[in-house]
C-alpha cells in the first residue's frame, strides 16, 4: 500500500514550509516516529517524524523547495505490496493540523496516494497566509494588488515566493528621478579572498524581523546597575538540593523572569503593543525567553506567566529551553509573546542593546554577574555581585519616566527578592 507523505501544519500561523533536507533516501526503511525529513518555516526548523513503519518509495519535493500545508512531499510504501493483506491498521487520511507523534511533535501526515482530492486539498478563495499578509504590509502592497497576482500555489493561491517575486519586480521598476539615492556597489571577491555561506530560512527570517523591528520602533536603551549578591548567595547555597528535588539546575534566569513579570503587572504600559494609533494593553503576560541555538535565536513563550509561581516559571523556562535545543518546539510556542528577556550574560557579556521583538514594545537584556568593589552609602567598601541590565523600549509609547519606573521595580524585585518564593 502506498501513502502520500504530506506537509503537516506546524502551527496555527504556519501555512507553508521549506524542505531543508531529507533524512532518508529513496529505498530506505523508516520506523514509526523516526525523523524522515527536516522542514524550515519562518519560525523554526523542525524534524518531521514518520507516521508509520514503511519504505520511502519516492521523494517528490526536493531540498530547498517551499510547499504549502497539505502538499504531497513523497510516497511511503507500507506493509509490502498493494495486493497483500499485511497492511497495518493506520489512519490513512490524517489532518496535518492535528497529526502529532508520541513526542508531541507534528508528524508527516499520510493519506492514500490514489489521486483523490480530499479535504486537505481544499483552498479558501481570496485567502492569504499570515506570512504573505505580513510581507504585503511591510512592502505597502494593497489587497487590490494581491488580488491581481497570479499565484503559483494550489488553486492559484499566492505564496511567499509569488509575493517576493512581485516585490522584486516593483523594486526593479524605474524610480522617480526626483528621489534618487546613491546605491552601494555589490561586493566583489574571489574564492581565494572569502568563503560564501548562503543564509538558510531561519537566518533570513531573523534578519527580516530585525530590520522590520528597527524600522518600526524608535529604539531607546537604558542601563541599570543591579546588586545580585542576595540572590547569588542564596542560589549557591541551595543549588544542589534544588537539582535533587526538581531534576534541573537552578540558574539565575527564573529570578529574572519572576522579577520582570511582577514589574510588568505594576507597569502595564510595557506589556503592550501598538496597533496604528491605538495602544493595546495585554491582560496576560506572555513571557518570551530568547534561546540561542547554533542556527540563531528562537524565542519560546511562557503563556500567562503571571499565573505561575517561582517554581512554575523555573520549570517552564527549563522545559522550553531544552525542547528548543532538541528541536521539539511547536511553532505556536513562539507566538503571542508580550515581553521578552534575553540573557547574554551567561556568555560573559556585560552590556547589550537588544532589538525589540515585534509587536512587543520592550525587551530586557541581563549581563554577566561580576564581583566588584562597591562604595556604600556609609563610605565603606564592600565586594558585591553586580550586574548591568538594559531595557530597549519603543519610544512611540514608552517615555523615559515609564522606562525608569519599570527598571526601578525590577531592580528592587531582584535586590529584595523574597527567597521563600524560590525555597527548596
Amino acid at each position: 500500500m502506498s501513502l502520500d507523505i504530506v506537509m503537516p501544519k506546524l502551527g496555527e500561523s504556519v501555512t507553508e514550509g521549506t524542505v531543508v533536507r531529507w533524512l532518508k533516501q529513496e529505498g530506505d526503511e523508516v520506523a514509526r516516529d523516526e525523523p524522515i525529513l527536516e522542514i524550515s518555516t519562518d519560525k523554526i526548523d523542525t524534524d518531521i517524524p514518520c507516521i508509520t513503519d514503511g519504505v520511502l518509495k519516492k521523494i517528490l519535493v526536493q531540498e530547498g523547495e517551499t510547499v504549502e500545508v497539505g502538499q504531497v512531499l513523497g510516497i511511503l510504501e507500507v506493509g509490502g505490496n498493494d495486493e497483500g493483506d499485511t497492511t497495518p491498521e493506520i489512519e490513512t487520511e490524517v489532518d496535518p493540523v492535528s497529526a502529532v507523534g508520541t513526542s508531541g511533535v507534528p508528524v508527516a501526515a499520510a493519506r492514500p496516494s490514489d489521486g483523490t482530492d480530499g479535504p486537505l486539498r481544499a483552498s479558501r478563495e481570496g485567502f492569504y497566509s499570515p506570512l504573505v499578509r505580513s510581507i504585503a504590509r511591510r512592502e505597502g502592497i494593497s489587497v487590490e494588488e494581491l488580488d491581481g497576482l497570479d499565484g503559483s500555489g494550489r488553486n492559484g493561491r499566492v505564496t511567499k515566493k509569488d509575493i517576493l517575486a512581485y516585490v522584486g519586480q516593483r523594486t526593479a521598476a524605474p524610480a522617480a528621478p526626483a528621489i534618487t539615492r546613491p546605491v552601494s556597489s555589490a561586493l566583489t571577491y574571489t574564492s581565494v579572498e572569502a568563503d560564501v555561506m548562503v543564509m538558510d530560512n531561519v537566518r533570513k527570517a531573523i534578519a527580516g524581523h530585525m530590520v522590520h523591528s528597527k524600522a518600526t520602533s524608535p529604539h531607546v536603551t537604558s542601563f541599570t546597575e543591579v546588586d545580585m549578591t542576595h540572590i547569588s548567595r542564596y542560589r549557591e547555597q541551595v543549588k544542589d538540593d534544588f537539582l535533587k528535588k526538581e531534576g534541573f539546575k537552578l540558574t539565575l534566569t527564573p529570578f529574572f523572569i519572576a522579577a520582570i513579570v511582577d514589574a510588568l503587572r505594576t507597569n502595564p504600559m510595557l506589556n503592550a503593543s501598538v496597533d496604528g494609533d491605538k495602544i493595546v494593553l495585554w491582560k496576560h503576560v506572555n513571557f518570551g525567553l530568547a534561546v540561542g541555538l547554533e542556527k540563531g535565536v528562537v524565542v519560546p513563550v511562557i503563556q500567562h506567566a503571571e499565573e505561575k509561581n517561582f517554581l512554575g516559571l523555573a520549570g517552564s523556562a527549563y522545559d522550553l529551553a531544552v525542547r528548543a535545543h532538541d528541536r521539539k518546539l511547536n511553532p505556536d510556542e513562539l507566538q503571542r509573546g508580550t515581553f521578552t528577556l534575553t540573557n547574554p550574560g551567561m556568555w560573559g557579556t556585560m552590556f547589550g542593546t537588544p532589538i525589540i521583538s515585534q509587536p512587543q514594545i520592550g525587551i530586557i537584556a541581563t549581563g554577566a554577574v561580576k564581583k566588584q568593589m562597591v562604595v556604600r552609602d556609609d563610605d565603606t567598601i564592600a565586594i558585591r555581585s553586580i550586574m548591568y541590565m538594559s531595557l530597549s523600549y519603543d519610544h512611540r509609547v514608552v517615555d523615559g519616566l515609564n522606562a525608569a519606573r519599570f527598571t526601578q521595580n525590577i531592580t528592587k524585585n531582584l535586590e529584595q527578592f523574597d527567597l521563600s518564593e524560590g525555597g527548596v
